[in-house]
């Protein structure tokens, strides 16, 4: 058994069981991909993929457990390299998946003060779903994933509160909401709304509101990115649900935003890491950057010495800041 057999397999799964791209993450030729395989799967006595022909069309239930093994290899190896060659905590990459919310507007901040401390360590920030972005985190595609729903969610993936936050209701002025003394659900759903798509940015919080109410929402336009919403609703198509940290009083002074926290409750954001990282320090720095109450020792304390009842009764007590 060779790390060559793990990359392969490893490689023609992330790439849609394709074994050209493959090849090409790779740079081998298909044949030598195709041999990999081969060579694995005669060692291991064992069909890892399905095949439709010459075709891979997915993993057999083996397969799959495998290629968790083959993950878990991989990633180690890949902190083997970071431990060795970047020690002084100095120097390295940090790979951040999250939100477009969270990469508008909280991260900006948050990075440009980290490159000043760390000028030699390269960013990267991959946007996503949440589910996309815990995915990544999981197979050890980034070191860090940032959202607010389905983090966590995952087996592998510890969670850590970073803060609090609510929203806001947007509208052009004159507006007749602009004229309530406080907003309802009831006169919210008098008119069309337009908020973000489903498993995005504390969606459900919106929807299950709506549920307590008895209430049916008019939502006639969803999105994934805050800009968007505003721009549809300058246009007059609808009413607003954004993140109360997307709205801007210097960008968006022709829009009114009205505190909606009453309303949708209180949403929090999550950072997520594989229980077996390897943390580099300047990672640590970066958590507490996003979080100043993350220090490293709660961090390390969180994913290696607690259970999992310890780890939610100490993580539970912690007061959040506000966004």
């Amino acid at each position: 058994m060779k790390i060559s057999h793990f990359k392969a397999l490893v490689a023609v799964v992330k790439n849609n069981f394709s074994i050209s791209m493959a090849s090409e993450s790779l740079s081998l030729t298909q044949p030598a991909i195709s041999k990999q395989i081969q060579q694995f799967e005669a060692e291991l006595n064992l069909n890892l993929f399905i095949r439709h022909g010459k075709r891979l069309t997915g993993l057999t239930e083996t397969g799959y457990e495998v290629y968790q093994y083959a993950l878990s290899v991989m990633n180690k190896i890949d902190d083997v390299y970071q431990l060795s060659h970047h020690r002084s905590g100095h120097q390295g990459s940090l790979s951040v998946a999250t939100t477009h919310t969270q990469a508008r507007y909280v991260l900006p901040q948050i990075i440009n003060r980290f490159r000043s401390i760390y000028p030699e360590v390269k960013l990267a920030v991959h946007q996503g779903s949440p589910k996309e972005v815990a995915k990544l985190a999981l197979e050890g595609e980034v070191d860090l994933a940032i959202a607010t729903e389905a983090v966590g969610e995952e087996n592998g993936l510890i969670t850590l509160p970073c803060y609090q936050w609510n929203r806001s209701v947007v509208t052009p002025y004159q507006h007749p909401l602009t004229r309530k003394a406080t907003l309802s659900l009831a006169e919210l759903s008098e008119y069309p709304l337009i908020t973000y798509g489903v498993g995005y940015t504390g969606r459900s919080r919106i929807d299950e509101a709506f549920e307590r109410e008895n209430l049916e929402s008019n939502i006639v336009l969803t999105a994934v990115d805050s800009d968007v919403i505003k721009t549809y609703v300058r246009l007059g198509m609808g009413v607003g649900v954004i993140a109360n940290m997307a709205y801007s009083f210097e960008e968006d002074r022709d829009l009114v935003a009205m505190d909606a926290r009453d309303l949708f409750g209180t949403s929090y954001s999550h950072v997520a890491i594989r229980k077996d990282k390897y943390i580099r320090p300047f990672i640590f720095s970066f958590i507490e950057m996003l979080a100043p109450h993350l220090t490293e020792e709660l961090v390390v304390k969180t994913l290696g010495e607690l259970d999992s009842v310890q780890r939610k009764q100490l993580l539970g007590s912690i007061e959040l800041p506000s966004y």
